[in-house]
C-alpha cells in the first residue's frame, strides 16, 4: 500500500545570502534540500529521511520551525530548520488522522489542522522547543471534505473552506487559548458545486480570494477584518478551450506580495492564470495563462515577488517561473524532483550572521483624542551594509502599551507579522485611548532565535480635543535630503557643508534642537526622503525602499520619534522624482509612489489602499488642521492654467470647503507640501504660487475663503529650502518650514525679484532666510498663535504671534 502512495511537498525558504528548496517525497521517506540559485534554477539534491510519508507543510512565522503531515503514520512532524537547509527532527504527535492543511497561528503558540475526510479541525499547541502537544487543545466537527485553514494576519479570524457542502465555515480565534468558536455568521454558504477548496487574504485585509474546485473558479470576497466574516463579491471561471476533452479542476491560489496580482491553478487544464487586481475596486483583470506541470497541485510564490514556483503531480517536475512587473509569468526552467510532487510553500531565512533588532526604531503617527498608529521594522542589525542597505528581518511583532511607564499595568496588541511583502514593518491601530494623556508603548518581538525581546519605551500623547483648552505646541520640518548631507557637492549640495563626521553617523543636527522643544507632535510635509539625487536615482522598489532605510536609522531621528508623535505628507521627490506629476512612463510609477509612501510612514492602517491621505484633525479647543494631498490627484503641470487644472482634485477641494466651513476653531491652519503665496523660482511650474502652475485654482480659493470670511486661515509649507512668512495681497498669512539639513537650503526669492513669482511685489514678506540654513517651524496654539523660525541647531531667527 505504501508504494502506491507517493507524495512530495515543496517548500521554499530565502535568506540575506541565499535560498533553498525542501521537498519531501512520501515514497522514498525523505526531505530533499535544493540550492536556489538567484535565476531561479535549483543546484542539486540533498536528502535526509523521512518516515510516514510526508504530505502537506507549514512553517513558523519565525521560519525556524517546520511541520509536516505523515499520511502513513496519521501524525505531524515538528522538525527545526536550520542553517544550511537541514533539518532536525524535534518530535511527532500522533492525531489519529491525515491532516489535509497545516496553518501556524500568528503567535507561534498553536497549530491548527483540517482534516479533509473526517470532516474536523484541530489546536494543537506549539512548546517552547517547537514540538506539538501531545493532545489537541480542540477537536471541531465541522462538514466532510475541510480542505484548508486560512487566518487572518492578527489571527483573531479563521476560515474553513469546504468543497462538498459549498461552505466556509467562520470562525473567532481566542488569542489567549487558541481556541475556535464558530463566527455570528457561522458559515458563508456558496452555490451549489462551486467546491470551495483554498482561500487567501488580500495584504490589504479587506479583500480575501478563493479557488473552487467543482466550479472550475476563482472567487473574490470581502473580508470585515472586524467582525470576521467574508462576503461574494464576483466569481470568474477559468475553463480551457472548446476542444479540451479531459477533467479538470482548480487547485492552489496566491496573492502576489504586492497586493497586485493574483495567481490560481488548474489541474488537467494545466496553466496558471494571473489576473491583476483593480488597485480601487479589487476586482480581477485577466492576464495571460501559462502552461505548467502536468496536475498542478500547489504552487508557492517568493518572499520578494520575482519567482513562482509549480509542482507537476503527474510530472514530478517543478516549474520555475519568473514574475513580470505587469504580472504575468515567464517559464525559467524545469527541475526533476520525484513522483506526485504536492505541496509548494515559500518561506524566508534571514542572515543567521545578523542579529534581529529595530534598526530604525519606533514610532507613532496619527494620534487623535482616541487612536493612535505604532510602527516599528524588524531589521539584521542597526548599521548599513556594504551595499548601503539596511536589510529586514521576518519575525512576530506585538505592541505593548500603558499610561504606567514602568508597564504594571499593560495592555498588548496580537502578534503582527513582519515579512518581506510588508517590507518588515509592523503597524498596529490604538484605539479606545483617553484625550489629553501620556501613553507609553513599546514593541515585543521575536524572531529566528526564538527568544522574545522587548524594545525601548517609547510614548506620545493623546490630542487635548475640541472641549480642551489645554496649550499645544508642534514642528513643522521638510527637505531631507541624505545624500546631500552625506555626500555635499558630489550630490549637488545647495546649501553651506557642516556636517560633521558626528553628524554623519548620527543624523541630522535639527533633530537634536527639535528634541529640545519637547513639542507635542511633528508634522513631516514633505519630501521625506529623496528618490532622485545625481548621486543615487531610486527606480524599482528596493532602492525606493533603501532611500527609508538608510536614512530612518539615523540614532537621532530615533530618539526624537521615540518621543514625538507624527504626521506625514508626501511631495515630489518621495513620490516620484523632482516637479512629479502622473504624466511620464518614468519609473517609479506614479502607484509605485503612493503604495511606497502608505507602506513606509504611519498614515494609515497597515494594508489600508483606499482611505485618501488628506485629512483634518482638530487639535484643541482653539485649533483644527488640514494636511492636503499635493501628487494623487494633481493635473499634468503642463497644462494650461485654468478652471479644469487642479492640484487637489474636486474631491479633496470639496471636503476641504466643507471642512473648513464646519469647523467652529478660531485657528485654522492648512499645512501644505508646496507653497500657495511664496514667491517662488519664476520657471517653476508645479505649485499654487507659479504663475504658469496653478494660480486658477489658488486665486479662486482664496476667494471663496474672502467670501466665507475666513481669511485669517494660516498656510504652512514645505517644499521651498528657504524659511519665509509672507502675507498674500488676500491677507492670506503663509509660513515656510525650510530644509531640515544645511546641505539641502539655499538663498530665496523675495518679492520684487524678476526671477520670482511675484516680480510686481505685490506679497508682504516680514521675515525671509537672511542666509541659506536649515531649519524648522515651532507653532505653539492657545488663544493665542505663536510662529517662530528655528536653525538647525535650534537658534531662534524669527517670531511672531497673533
Amino acid at each position: 500500500m505504501r508504494s502506491l502512495i507517493i507524495l512530495l511537498s515543496l517548500l521554499v525558504f530565502t535568506s540575506a545570502a541565499e535560498q533553498w528548496a525542501l521537498l519531501s517525497l512520501g515514497q522514498d521517506e525523505k526531505i530533499q534540500s535544493y540550492r536556489i540559485h538567484e535565476d531561479g534554477t535549483l543546484g542539486a539534491p540533498h536528502s535526509i529521511e523521512v518516515l510516514g510519508a510526508p504530505s502537506c507543510m507549514a512553517v513558523s512565522q519565525n521560519h525556524r520551525r517546520l511541520y509536516v503531515t505523515l499520511k502513513q503514520s496519521k501524525s505531524i512532524a515538528a522538525y527545526r530548520i536550520k542553517n544550511g537547509g537541514t533539518l532536525e527532527l524535534l518530535g511527532e504527535t500522533l492525531v489519529g488522522e491525515s491532516a489535509s492543511f497545516l496553518t501556524v497561528h500568528p503567535s507561534g503558540n498553536y497549530l491548527i489542522s483540517s482534516y479533509y475526510q473526517a470532516g474536523k479541525a484541530a489546536v494543537h499547541r506549539i512548546k517552547e522547543d517547537g514540538s506539538l502537544s501531545e493532545r489537541p487543545l480542540q477537536m471541531v466537527e465541522t462538514d466532510e471534505r475541510a480542505h484548508c485553514i486560512t487566518l487572518d494576519p492578527s489571527g483573531q479570524f479563521a476560515f474553513i473552506p469546504h468543497t462538498r457542502p459549498n461552505s466556509i465555515h467562520q470562525f473567532k480565534v481566542n488569542l489567549k487559548t487558541g481556541l475556535l468558536t464558530p463566527n455570528s455568521t457561522p458559515k458563508l454558504q456558496r452555490e451549489e458545486n462551486s467546491g470551495p477548496r483554498h482561500l487567501t487574504i488580500h495584504p490589504n485585509n479587506h479583500h480575501a480570494y478563493g479557488s473552487d474546485e467543482q466550479g472550475r473558479s476563482i472567487t473574490s470576497y470581502l473580508f470585515d477584518s472586524k467582525k470576521g466574516t467574508l462576503k461574494t463579491v464576483e466569481t470568474i471561471p477559468i475553463y480551457p478551450p472548446a476542444d479540451f476533452a479531459g477533467r479538470h479542476s482548480t487547485s492552489d491560489i496566491e496573492v502576489h506580495p504586492s497586493g497586485k496580482f493574483v495567481y490560481l491553478a488548474n489541474r488537467g487544464y494545466n496553466v496558471i492564470a494571473p489576473f491583476r487586481i483593480d488597485p480601487d475596486s479589487k476586482k480581477l483583470i485577466a492576464l495571460t495563462r501559462v502552461l505548467t506541470e502536468e496536475v498542478t497541485r500547489s504552487f508557492n510564490i517568493s518572499p520578494d515577488g520575482n519567482f513562482l514556483l509549480a509542482a507537476g503531480q503527474r510530472s514530478g517536475n517543478i516549474a520555475t517561473f519568473r514574475i513580470e512587473n505587469d504580472g504575468n509569468l515567464t517559464r525559467l526552467g524545469t527541475t526533476k524532483a520525484g513522483i506526485n510532487p504536492w505541496w509548494v510553500q515559500i518561506v524566508e531565512l534571514p542572515d543567521h550572521h545578523a542579529s534581529l533588532t529595530l534598526g530604525q526604531g519606533t514610532m507613532a503617527g496619527e494620534v487623535t483624542t482616541t487612536s493612535a498608529l505604532l510602527q516599528t521594522r524588524l531589521t539584521q542589525g542597526k548599521h548599513l551594509q556594504a551595499d548601503g542597505d539596511l536589510p529586514g528581518a521576518p519575525g512576530l511583532v506585538a505592541f505593548q502599551w500603558s499610561r504606567n511607564k514602568n508597564f504594571t499595568d499593560f495592555e498588548q496588541s496580537p502578534f503582527v507579522k513582519a515579512s518581506a511583502e510588508n517590507d518588515f514593518i509592523a503597524r498596529f491601530h490604538l484605539s479606545d485611548l483617553k484625550p489629553n494623556q501620556t501613553y507609553y508603548y513599546r514593541a515585543f518581538y521575536r524572531g529566528p532565535d526564538d527568544n522574545p525581546h522587548r524594545g525601548p519605551t517609547c510614548s506620545f500623547k493623546t490630542l487635548p480635543g475640541k472641549s480642551s483648552a489645554e496649550p499645544v505646541t508642534f514642528i513643522v520640518g521638510s527637505c531631507m535630503n541624505y545624500n546631500k548631507f552625506l555626500h555635499g557637492k558630489s550630490a549637488r549640495s545647495s546649501g553651506p557643508l557642516t556636517a560633521t563626521p558626528e553628524d554623519k553617523r548620527l543624523g541630522f543636527p535639527s533633530f537634536t534642537a527639535m528634541k529640545d522643544v519637547r513639542a507635542d507632535f511633528f508634522i513631516g510635509t514633505g519630501d521625506i526622503v529623496y528618490y532622485d539625487n545625481p548621486f543615487r536615482d531610486a527606480k524599482t522598489v528596493p532602492e525606493l525602499r533603501k532611500c527609508w532605510h538608510e536614512q530612518f536609522r539615523f540614532p537621532r531621528m530615533i530618539d526624537f520619534f521615540s518621543a514625538t508623535p507624527t504626521y506625514w505628507s508626501k511631495d515630489d521627490h518621495d513620490f516620484r522624482f523632482n516637479d512629479s506629476d502622473h504624466t511620464s512612463d518614468a519609473l517609479p510609477h506614479p502607484q509605485t509612489g503612493i503604495d511606497i509612501f502608505r507602506e513606509q510612514l504611519p498614515i494609515v492602517p497597515a494594508g489600508d489602499s483606499q482611505s485618501p491621505t488628506y485629512r483634518t484633525h482638530r487639535i484643541n479647543k482653539h485649533l483644527q488642521i488640514w494636511l492636503t494631498e499635493g501628487r494623487d490627484y494633481r493635473s499634468p503641470n503642463k497644462m494650461k492654467d485654468g478652471p479644469k487644472k487642479t492640484l487637489w482634485g474636486v474631491d479633496q477641494l470639496t471636503w476641504l470647503k466643507r471642512t473648513l466651513k464646519e469647523s467652529d476653531a478660531k485657528w485654522k491652519i492648512i499645512v501644505s507640501p508646496t507653497p500657495l503665496v511664496g514667491p517662488d523660482d519664476a520657471y517653476k511650474k508645479d505649485n499654487h504660487a507659479n504663475l504658469k502652475g496653478f494660480r486658477h485654482e489658488r486665486d479662486t480659493f482664496f476667494d471663496w475663503l474672502q467670501e466665507n470670511k475666513l481669511t485669517d486661515l494660516i498656510t504652512i509649507c514645505g517644499d521651498r529650502h528657504w524659511q519665509y512668512h509672507s502675507i498674500d495681497p488676500s491677507g492670506i498669512n503663509e509660513f515656510a518650514c525650510g530644509a531640515l539639513n544645511d546641505e539641502n537650503s539655499r538663498l530665496g526669492r523675495k518679492p520684487g525679484d524678476q526671477k520670482s513669482t511675484d516680480p510686481n511685489a505685490l506679497v508682504q514678506q516680514p521675515f525671509i532666510s537672511p542666509r541659506p540654513r536649515g531649519g524648522f517651524l515651532i507653532i505653539s496654539a492657545s488663544d493665542k498663535l505663536h510662529f517662530e523660525h528655528r536653525d538647525s541647531q535650534g537658534n531662534s531667527l524669527y517670531q511672531t504671534s497673533r
